[in-house]
Formats: structure tokens, C-alpha cells, sequence
């Protein structure tokens, strides 16, 4: 993970070897830190997700695991928020400016992208990518459980507008934060800043993020309702090869 973490940093910003070796003697510290106390709150959380799903899941119980996977994966933001923000405060006025064009020009690309599709467009691309996201957790979709994708489909579509304000959002605020990336406070902003991110957090538009996740969780109830034997037990085969995959990174040495 080390390498691939440093090998995607550098379409961001350009690191000297200094900086380079620094960057990954922390992250290697964070990495042990996240396999031995963040890691195994996904296992158990799997594993009590794998215990319920013995019977289909209620609206409030889809709605507890999102939070409950959201909170555990701030957590493990926490960990890592420690060696990007000694990364980032080693950089010169030139590298942070580097940093900021390239996540910028990322994100307006993604928006560029999406604002040249017709609604069609858009519609046929995010209900191919749902049905595909699903097929790859319950192996088959039946008409009626496409249906139900479909109308998930449409409320993303619907809130695009809200999504790339929330990317613009975090863009502005990151900007505002590398100004201030000496002060002592850096390292805790930028692990709430990153944590709103992941998390799905924006309090100028969380009123419509809401809307959009109760909506969402309506979805995955009635999907999971839906659900044969067959596709209950390839969830499950999924869900084991996750937390055989976790125990291993664990138990890493």
C-alpha cells in the first residue's frame, strides 16, 4: 500500500527524495497504527453486518451501518490525515502550488466531463455503473431489482449539482487551509477536513445530502428485500472474502 499511496501522490505534486523517504517512513508508522486498531473495527463490523443480514434489514439498520462505517472510516482518516500533513507542510510555496492546480484541475475535469453528457447520457452511464457496483455484491439483478436501481439512479443524477458544489466546497477550503499549513492547528484541520469529505459532510448543503441518503437507504432496503437465496449467499461469500482479506492485513508483519 505504501507504494501505491506514494505512486498516485505523484500526479499531485513532485516530491524531492528527501521529502520522499520522510513521507514514507510516516506513513509506514501510519500503516502499522491503521492494521492494528483501525482495521479490525471493519472486521467486526462485517462480521455483525453478516449476523443481520440473516433476516432482511430494516431502514434504520442500513441507515446504522452507514454510520457506523462512515465513523470507522474517519477513524482511520485520523491515522493518515498525521503523515500527509507532515508531507505537506515540508513543501515549498511552488510544490503547494503544484498541489492545488492538479487537485483542482481533477475535480473540474470530473465536472467538465459529466456537464457535456445530455440527462440521457447521464441516466444510461450512473445506471450502468450502479447495476454493475450491485452484479458485483449479489452476483444477478433481476427486472425488479433494476427498477429499484434505477430510481437511485436518478436521484444522483438529480443531485449532481449538489456533488460538485460539495467538491468545489472542499476545494476552496483546501486552498484556504494550505495558506495556513505552518500554523500549529493545521494537522486537526486538515483531518476534519478531510474527515467532512469522506464523510459526506457540508453544512450548506446538508439538509439535501440528508434527503439524498434517506432516499438512498430506502433503496437498499428494498433491495435487500428482495433478494433470492442465491444472492443472499453470494453477498455472503463476498462479505467473508472481505474480512479474510482484513484478518490478513492485520496479521501482517
Amino acid at each position: 500500500m505504501n507504494f501505491w499511496v506514494t505512486y498516485y501522490l505523484a500526479d499531485y505534486v513532485s516530491l524531492n527524495s528527501t521529502q520522499e523517504r520522510a513521507f514514507e517512513r510516516n506513513l509506514d508508522i501510519a500503516l502499522v497504527i491503521h492494521r492494528t486498531k483501525e482495521l479490525p473495527k471493519f472486521h467486526r463490523l462485517i462480521d455483525e453486518l453478516q449476523a443481520d443480514l440473516a433476516k432482511p434489514l430494516s431502514f434504520n439498520q442500513i441507515r446504522g451501518y452507514y454510520l457506523k462505517f462512515t465513523e470507522a472510516g474517519k477513524e482511520s482518516t485520523s491515522v493518515f490525515s498525521k503523515p500527509f500533513a507532515a508531507m505537506i507542510q515540508s513543501l515549498s510555496a511552488s510544490q503547494i502550488n503544484e498541489l492545488n492546480q492538479n487537485i483542482e484541475k481533477k475535480i473540474e475535469q470530473v465536472i467538465a466531463k459529466r456537464k457535456r453528457l445530455s440527462p440521457k447520457e447521464k441516466m444510461v452511464i450512473r445506471r450502468d455503473k450502479l447495476q454493475d457496483a450491485a452484479r458485483g455484491w449479489i452476483g444477478s439483478l433481476s427486472n425488479k431489482q433494476k427498477a429499484i436501481l434505477l430510481e437511485l439512479t436518478e436521484y444522483q443524477v438529480e443531485m449532481e449539482p449538489i456533488f460538485f458544489s460539495i467538491w468545489r466546497d472542499f476545494l476552496r477550503d483546501w486552498q484556504e487551509l494550505m495558506k495556513n499549513r505552518n500554523k500549529p492547528d493545521f494537522e486537526p484541520k486538515l483531518n476534519v477536513l478531510l474527515q467532512q469529505l469522506i464523510a459526506f459532510e457540508n453544512a450548506r448543503v446538508q439538509p439535501d445530502i440528508n434527503v439524498y441518503l434517506a432516499r438512498r437507504f430506502d433503496v437498499l432496503r428494498r433491495l435487500n428485500h428482495t433478494l433470492s437465496g442465491k444472492q443472499t449467499r453470494y453477498l455472503n461469500r463476498k462479505l467473508v472474502d472481505m474480512r479474510k482479506d482484513i484478518a490478513m492485513l492485520i496479521n501482517e508483519k
